[in-house]
């Protein structure tokens, strides 16, 4: 992986504020309640973890609690970093 895991939850932060339009999201805020968010959308943080931060997801890691909030993707894509 090309990047240290700081800068990828950083990457993260930025797209998903910037993409749902949602400056003043916190990273503990569930982004499908307050922010919008559909499976639709998750299906593009899923791209984004694994095309643009470079970090593969399994089946297993596809459960909307990972998903649900900013804190929650850090901390899965923390575990794949450990993993890998």
């Amino acid at each position: 992986m090309s990047m240290d895991v700081g800068k990828a939850k950083n990457q993260l932060q930025e797209f998903v504020v910037r993409s749902l339009g949602k400056p003043d999201l916190a990273d503990s805020d569930d982004i499908f309640e307050v922010g919008e968010a559909t499976s639709l959308y998750s299906m593009e943080l899923v791209l984004f973890i694994e095309e643009k931060l470079g970090i593969p997801l399994d089946d297993d890691d596809l459960e909307r609690d990972n998903f649900s909030t900013i804190d929650a993707m850090g901390s899965l894509i923390e575990r794949k970093w450990d993993a890998a």
